[in-house]
């Protein structure tokens, strides 16, 4: 088998996509013919809307979806769900507040790179569980072991601000919205482009032989 390539995994909680990309990697749902190594990258995903239109990182939320365009968009969601077999339900609340699991994650992503037990723990209690990840005792039983310390970090503003500065970053380099891969310089955007991706790295293999 061939080395793990190394790529980036740029994602928030609210993205049911995210969710969905996140779920496929940890069931073996996505198998490329080159093994993966993710390296996971917390980012806003109002941050990145508010800079796409113009707007400073932290202005007011606007919808950015018109209603049709929003009804395909929960219909096209479960079809994905049933496609990939994820148990995907509503969030609870309908709009959740990411914040501070994305600040907790950011500080995992920044220690040792990894943290994805987290990333699952979060995304399945977001959309399987319905739980509130505001709440800073379901993100404290997403966590390996107790860390009051890190939750008490993560309430840290300059923990905020290096999420937005990462955000900010993650837009300059193309991302424009999640979830998204990124192998070298290429982007590739949505949970579907998990394909594509996976058929980039298959035509190197063939290549390569």
């Amino acid at each position: 088998m061939s080395d793990p390539v190394e790529a980036d995994l740029y994602y928030d909680f609210r993205s049911p996509y995210a969710y969905l990309a996140a779920h496929r990697i940890e069931t073996g749902r996505f198998a490329p013919a080159r093994p993966v190594r993710w390296r996971w990258r917390a980012v806003s995903i109002d941050v990145l809307l508010n800079l796409q239109a113009g707007r400073a990182p932290l202005a007011a939320y606007a919808d950015p979806l018109a209603a049709p365009k929003r009804r395909h968009l929960v219909a096209d969601v479960g079809r994905c769900a049933r496609l990939y077999e994820a148990p995907l339900r509503r969030p609870v609340p309908a709009r959740p507040d990411p914040t501070l699991a994305l600040c907790v994650a950011t500080l995992l992503e920044a220690e040792d790179g990894a943290g994805a037990g987290f990333h699952m723990a979060v995304f399945r209690a977001l959309w399987e569980q319905q739980r509130d990840i505001a709440d800073s005792a379901v993100l404290a039983a997403a966590l390996p072991e107790p860390a009051a310390g890190l939750m008490e970090r993560a309430r840290d503003p300059r923990v905020r601000q290096t999420l937005i500065d990462n955000s900010q970053t993650a837009y300059d380099r193309g991302v424009f919205g999640v979830p998204s891969f990124v192998l070298g310089d290429e982007v590739y955007f949505g949970a579907d482009r998990l394909d594509l991706l996976g058929a980039r790295l298959g035509w190197d293999e063939a290549l390569a032989r």
